[in-house]
């Protein structure tokens, strides 16, 4: 029993466990981002989930089509567009209600990467093919002999770096840029703004586009960094972990990714508990868990300071 404990230690903070939260981040960290300029905005999209699913698709087909991982990327980034338009056209045109847009477009969004599988594919359930072509791992030889660094950050894809890239490049966009401060000041006070000659929509539509650009980068992740392959949704609930991490952080690109590094832990760790003598169900459970647990504790937060 004692050995038990010391193997569950071991592989809490083990290398392996740290790099592979490290490669599950990376498409949480680009839709939550996504999500991080809509919060700011004050668009509540939860239909990311189906920007994720619909992108993973679409970059599977454009891997497919061209045998080059980059254009399966670039479909799968016309796609979160794509996905966004339709979104932004109800919502902000037709002044509909964004939470039933965002849960209509997450139903449809299985059935209709179902039915395209299908019709495009001839398969159900999921669709492998060498033409399906994955991002390699990238070398970086500055790395190399740096204890645990270099297990952990060295030969991943380039799309892992890529958002941590994003990470940064959004709080320095967020904070730092007349965009961000107008794209704030649209979320705090959108009627002030526009005495000020801002057009409220146009921010709103480039916050959906940005949102579109980097969700569907997360739903390429998914078939594209390494697995070379798709399956019916495929998402897995990451859209809505996205959007969970962005209201925890309260849009703040840096507390956000915090939030998807735990929920990516969780989830590098349900892999490894699969060894010890836990029910699959309760190990699968925890990325979800952790999720409540921390909406919970931040919210318990929110509540004390109004309190006091």
């Amino acid at each position: 029993e004692r050995g038990g404990v010391e193997d569950m230690f071991q592989l809490l903070f083990s290398v392996s466990t740290l790099a592979a939260t490290i490669r599950l981040s990376a498409p949480l960290a680009l839709a939550a981002m996504g999500s991080v300029f809509g919060h700011k905005a004050k668009i509540f999209n939860i239909g990311l989930e189906s920007y994720v699913l619909t992108s993973a698709f679409f970059a599977t087909w454009g891997s497919y089509l061209f045998e080059n991982a980059f254009m399966g990327l670039l479909f799968g980034i016309v796609a979160g567009i794509v996905m966004s338009a339709v979104f932004g056209t109800f919502v902000l045109h037709f002044k509909s209600d964004p939470i039933v847009v965002g849960i209509a477009m997450n139903l449809s969004s299985w059935g209709l990467t179902s039915l395209l599988l299908f019709n495009i594919f001839h398969i159900r359930g999921s669709i492998l093919d060498p033409r399906i072509k994955s991002f390699g791992s990238i070398h970086m030889p500055f790395l190399d002999g740096i204890p645990v660094v270099d297990e952990i950050f060295n030969n991943q894809n380039i799309l892992v770096y890529m958002a941590f890239a994003v990470v940064i490049l959004s709080q320095v966009v967020m904070y730092k840029t007349p965009f961000g401060l107008r794209l704030r000041g649209v979320g705090i006070n959108d009627k002030a703004v526009q005495t000020t000659g801002v057009s409220v929509v146009k921010y709103k539509w480039a916050s959906l586009i940005i949102t579109g650009v980097l969700a569907g980068a997360a739903g390429a992740f998914l078939p594209l960094s390494g697995i070379s392959m798709f399956t019916e949704n495929m998402s897995a609930g990451k859209g809505f972990l996205a959007v969970s991490a962005a209201r925890i952080g309260k849009g703040d690109p840096l507390k956000s990714f915090f939030a998807c590094f735990i929920f990516s832990f969780a989830d590098a760790l349900s892999v490894g508990l699969q060894s010890f003598n836990i029910p699959s169900q309760l190990v699968l459970m925890a990325p979800y868990v952790v999720t409540i647990v921390v909406m919970c504790l931040t919210n318990l937060n929110e509540l004390k300071k109004e309190a006091v």
